[in-house]
């Protein structure tokens, strides 16, 4: 029998709405720490006290014992706090496990962000409390963190409503296929080889990785039509947050790809994907390596996959996502983006087709893309029209005959669009003509070719330091968004 993962507030305050897409794209341009924080670490504990199983900060900037904390649980139940307005958030920045029957509550103002494993290795429970008093705030996980689960019949608790926690896509499946608005939860990471049981309900519900890892989707997996992903479809309203899938590989005759959704039109926050899609459809095939086609929200989400199609007919392919025409912030794609037989397509390092409403804020491409005869290529975008601002692309940007090439986007169709402070890197692209930052007008505007040497010497105009960061040391020397660390 699952348990169930509740999720809860305390009811004098306003609870944070996950799918609002205004929410989480102010989150998105908020820097990733926090000015004052209840710090779980191996340090030493220092401005917080502990009594009656209540450990409250004593002042801003408050250190907790990751050793001291452990010891509490196995003793009783632990609750600790940020204290109102003494700090803001919690940040756990030390592997914590315990294995009693205790009961362990982050209360966070603001913000929880899990660095290290947490690992409830006995029958306790977690409760996550988000925005108790604050607001804007956000669980998330950094890329060494996650929440592990003896089984699933333990319990977590994060902002308020009732979770199920599953073991497998299999359990996964069922239980949506039962309840498609349902809140499930992923209770610990798990290869997935040979299991072909993926989700083909609409999902309307939420979902929560807790910073596992699932690894080897399709791997093993006889393909099915007409689409290839864990969730066929992200109905408007649904979430599915902090997921990690590793090594998908996918090959086979699916019309709509993507490693976590064929379709989403609600939100994809914190999630990435890495791995290999090819689509051998050869008619229309559309592919992306997070999602074949975003009409929602995807926030704070990397890929990357090396995505590749082969077709008689048009076909459409992006790094992140094949279709938008939802939005796209604070995400970038690092795969390469491949046409190997056909024409008339749409090929780009982050999206293939950006249409309708489609914003793209904030992210970048540094993968390879290459497109056929008569193809629309470019490094950020295949085919471009609406809003681009803030992002750039540097991958190699090649093509066949009567195509489309650009450094940023292949072909600018509409006069609409707006493109602002968007860059591509001539150095690396192939592209060194400064006029050619669009495939199919020169000189666009907003559009603005720059160098490695000039992308590596500091931030470009229009590019927030509250947003995007840059040091030698991460991401090749060139921007990076301060939320997601390079893959």
């Amino acid at each position: 029998m699952l348990s169930s993962l509740q999720i809860c507030v305390r009811p004098h305050f306003a609870c944070f709405a996950l799918g609002t897409a205004a929410a989480l794209l102010s989150l998105a341009c908020m820097a990733s720490g926090a000015a004052a924080s209840v710090t779980i670490s191996s340090g030493k504990t220092k401005n917080i006290a502990c009594a009656v199983g209540v450990c409250t900060p004593t002042g801003k900037s408050a250190v907790l014992n990751v050793t001291q904390l452990e010891n509490l649980l196995a003793t009783g139940n632990v609750d600790v706090t940020t204290g109102g307005d003494e700090a803001t958030s919690i940040v756990v920045s030390a592997s914590l496990s315990w294995a009693s029957a205790n009961s362990l509550t982050l209360d966070a103002y603001k913000s929880i962000t899990i660095n290290l494993p947490v690992a409830v290795n006995g029958t306790g429970s977690l409760t996550l409390t988000t925005n108790d008093g604050g607001k804007n705030g956000m669980l998330s996980f950094g890329s060494s963190g996650n929440v592990a689960f003896l089984s699933t019949a333990n319990s977590l608790t994060v902002n308020g409503a009732a979770y199920t926690l599953v073991a497998d896509t299999t359990t996964l499946a069922s239980e949506i296929a039962s309840s498609p608005g349902g809140n499930y939860a992923l209770a610990s990471s798990y290869n997935a080889t040979g299991n072909g049981t993926y989700v083909t309900t609409t999902f309307t519900g939420q979902f929560e990785g807790l910073g596992n890892t699932i690894s080897n989707l399709g791997n093993g997996v006889t393909p099915n039509s007409p689409t290839f992903a864990l969730f066929s479809e992200v109905a408007a309203g649904a979430t599915v947050a902090n997921l990690r899938l590793t090594a998908v590989s996918y090959s086979g005759s699916g019309e709509v790809d993507g490693g976590l959704s064929a379709f989403n039109f609600g939100t994809l926050s914190g999630d990435s994907v890495s791995g290999t899609l090819q689509s051998t459809n050869v008619t229309l095939p559309v592919v992306g390596g997070l999602s074949g086609e975003n009409g929602g929200t995807i926030v704070n989400c990397q890929s990357s996959v090396a995505v590749a199609i082969g077709n008689d007919g048009e076909g459409t392919a992006g790094g992140l996502v094949a279709l938008n025409h939802g939005s796209i912030s604070v995400s970038y794609a690092s795969g390469s983006v491949a046409q190997s037989t056909g024409s008339d397509s749409k090929i780009g390092g982050l999206v293939g087709y950006n249409y309708d409403e489609g914003t793209i804020a904030n992210s970048y491409a540094t993968g390879a893309v290459t497109g056929n005869s008569r193809a629309k290529v470019g490094g950020l975008a295949g085919q471009g029209s609406k809003s681009i601002k803030n992002s750039y692309a540097t991958g190699m940007v090649t093509a066949g005959s009567r195509s489309k090439v650009g450094g940023l986007i292949g072909d600018l169709i509409d006069p609409t669009t707006t493109v602002t402070n968007s860059y591509w890197d001539t150095t690396t692209s192939g592209i060194a003509n400064a006029s050619q930052g669009a495939g199919n007008v020169s000189d666009a505007p907003g559009i603005t070719g720059l160098s490695s040497t000039q992308l590596e010497a500091g931030l470009p105009a229009g590019f927030s330091s509250t947003i995007w960061g840059e040091t030698p040391s991460i991401n090749g020397g060139l921007p990076y968004l301060l939320a997601i660390s390079p893959i």
